[in-house]
């Protein structure tokens, strides 16, 4: 144990004496383990936060989209004919599912207008019951009704960061005029900041209007993208989907050998193909994890196979004095443990306030991702080790008497 510290003082001193090129050792680590944490932290943030999303859409909800879903990127996309669903669809559905609620929509980006200033958003027409089937509310006017829809009004229900990018306040916005894809709209309500939704995307940069007007007025279409079913007990979501799924198929006439031209979802089926979204991202956080420690590892390689040559001298005095094979193996190794943990340590806590400034101004939850750090940690420190080991060895080598007299 004596023989450690002693080894373990040496070691500190030999770093301390040569701070420049130990700093350069370290930074090797430092910048790759920090690079691979914020990807790792900001992965799960997005994570936690596109289930909780979910979550709140509720466990009893279903949610049926037109055409096929493929997960590309980290988000789903409908593939194939979109266009399979239509306002008939929903108007059956909530025919033959009279306890549920239900809520149609069909969705558009284009440019909104006001005074001066124009900007992109969502432009989402809806039926009334979107609100109460989302859980939307206002903070300042009122929702539009069922007449509104069936009348084509051109009202609107904006969202918070809509009004940001508008340069306006909501005060100056309600009742105002607005011009959506340069059709003129009445502002009637402000919606709640609600936040990003579980595509990722911002769901305050979204204007909501009936959805007749939205398909008659704006875009000039006869079908919708989704159907929302909200069914009364979370008990009943099984029979339900199964039951959405019996009905739509009538409904499209689809054979028992065709495929379904829709796709329905519940909670747990949402979770899990965005689990799957993201596994490719934690695949390319491994990887570069593993490149960093590599690159690190060969960095405190090159430092302590030239320390080894500018300390020979220094290695021959100490075995001169007693010093064993032993002693200097052991000192060589705990440099190389110092120089990686070090790096990684500094790397973890670099990567962390960087990724917590991030979720400041994101609003995306701070996730400190163990299942990552703690394999990363040990991983490091032993690769740190490993490639210690041929300085370790060839300083060990090293012949006191040559060494003192070179």
């Amino acid at each position: 144990m004596n023989n450690f510290f002693i080894n373990f003082s040496q070691a500190l001193r030999s770093i301390s004496r040569r701070k420049r090129k130990s700093i350069l050792a370290i930074l090797g680590f430092l910048i790759g383990i920090s690079a691979t944490v914020i990807i790792a932290s900001i992965s799960s943030g997005v994570k936690e936060k596109t289930i909780e999303q979910i979550k709140s859409m509720g466990s009893n909800m279903i949610v049926v989209t037109a055409g096929q879903l493929k997960i590309m990127g980290n988000r789903p996309h409908q593939v194939g004919n979109v266009t399979t669903l239509t306002p008939l669809d929903y108007t059956i559905l909530k025919k033959d599912l009279p306890n549920a609620k239900i809520a149609a929509t069909q969705q558009k980006t284009f440019t909104v207008k006001f005074s001066d200033y124009s900007a992109q958003t969502t432009i989402i027409g809806a039926t009334p019951s979107l609100f109460s089937v989302r859980g939307y509310t206002v903070s300042m006017g009122r929702e539009f009704t069922s007449r509104e829809n069936r009348l084509r009004e051109r009202v609107a229900i904006i969202g918070r960061t809509v009004i940001q990018n508008l340069n306006a306040i909501p005060e100056q916005l309600l009742n105002a005029t607005i011009f959506i894809n340069n059709i003129p709209f009445r502002v009637i309500g402000i919606q709640d900041p609600v936040g990003i939704d579980i595509g990722g995307q911002d769901e305050d940069n979204q204007i909501i209007i009936p959805l007749d007007t939205a398909l008659d007025r704006v875009l000039n279409v006869t079908y919708i993208n989704n159907i929302y079913i909200s069914a009364p007990q979370e008990y009943l979501m099984s029979s339900y989907k199964d039951e959405v799924i019996r009905i739509l198929r009538k409904n499209h006439k689809l054979t028992d050998d065709q495929q379904n031209d829709f796709t329905v979802q519940d909670q747990s089926d949402i979770i899990a193909a965005q689990t799957k979204s993201t596994q490719t991202l934690d695949n390319l956080t491994v990887a570069l994890a593993m490149i960093a420690v590599f690159i690190g590892g060969l960095g405190i390689a090159a430092v302590l196979l030239v320390a080894v040559k500018e300390r020979t001298k220094e290695i021959g005095v100490r075995k001169s004095f007693g010093a064993t094979k032993q002693d200097i193996l052991t000192q060589f190794f705990i440099e190389a443990a110092i120089l990686s943990g070090s790096g990684t340590i500094c790397g973890i806590l670099i990567g962390l306030l960087i990724t917590f400034i991030i979720t400041l101004f994101t609003k995306m939850p701070f996730v400190v991702p163990f299942n990552i750090l703690i394999p990363l940690i040990f991983i490091a420190f032993l690769m740190g080790v490993l490639f210690g080991t041929i300085p370790a060895k060839k300083a060990a080598e090293v012949d006191p008497i040559r060494a003192i007299y070179s």
